[in-house]
This record gives C-alpha cells, structure tokens and sequence, in this order.
C-alpha cells in the first residue's frame, strides 16, 4: 500500500455544510458580543472604573469604555447582514487578537487585575482567557476559511 500526503484534505464539505457552519460561527459571536456589550453598558460605571486602573487604558478610560461596546454592536450587526458578513468575520477575528494580545500584556503585567470583558467572562481566569480567545480566533479563521463568496 502506498500512502501519499496531499496538500489538501480529502474532506468535502456541501455548500449547504458550509454556509450552515458559517451561520452558525457567525451567530455565536454575535451572541458573545451583545451579551458582553450589554454587561458592559448595563454596569458602565464599573466598567469606567476597571479600565481606569489598566495599563496603557487607563488615560482613555471614558472613550475606551463606550468604544468597546459598540465597536462589538457593529461587527454583530455585520455579522448578521449577508451583505457584510465576511466583513463581520474579519472584524471579529481582528478584534479576539487586538483583546488576546491586551490579555497577554495584562497577564504579564500584573495578574491580579480585574477584568473587563462583561457577564460570566469575566469570571474567567486570564489563562483562561487566553485560552477562550485563541478558540474564538480559530472559530473567526475556519469561518473565513470556508465562507464562500
């Protein structure tokens, strides 16, 4: 028996497959989105106060914290329009780096502070974080990947 490597997969996804799964990467962070603008916007006055005390943040707290939630209302919408859908992915993926590389420079700075990210989590651990978004960027690249148009 000969066994070869190929560079691409032998696994065929319908287009049908393909648009579902996109849907479905698509909805999980719009939900992850509004519910974590709507925690930050529900308890702005925390929020304010919490980025008040990071680093680099700190002086642009007021901006920052109305920035957040709704730069995360606006890749949900593009990410429920099909027109800008794509967009929406792109945005999102850029956004869980821009918050993954922040989370690094935090856990490197000092572990102990708060965090920002709105409802339950915000219970996570910054390890935890890290992890959470790295799988976040991976579920933004796969549904870049496979998004046809």
């Amino acid at each position: 028996m000969e066994t070869t490597l190929k560079g691409r997969s032998n696994l065929r996804l319908s287009e049908k497959t393909k648009r579902i799964i996109v849907d479905v990467i698509c909805y999980l962070f719009v939900a992850l989105f509004i519910y974590t603008a709507a925690s930050k916007l529900i308890a702005m006055d925390t929020f304010r106060v919490v980025l008040a005390n990071y680093p680099l943040i700190g002086r642009y707290h007021s901006v920052v914290a109305y920035l957040v939630p709704l730069t995360e209302i606006g890749i949900s919408t593009a990410l429920i329009l099909p027109i800008s859908r794509k967009n929406g992915l792109i945005a999102s993926m850029i956004l869980m780096v821009l918050f993954l590389i922040y989370i690094l420079y935090m856990f490197y700075i000092d572990s102990d502070l708060p965090c920002s990210c709105g409802g339950i989590i915000a219970k996570l651990s910054w390890k935890n974080h890290v992890w959470f978004n790295s799988g976040l960027i991976l579920l933004a690249f796969i549904g870049l990947k496979i998004y046809k148009k």
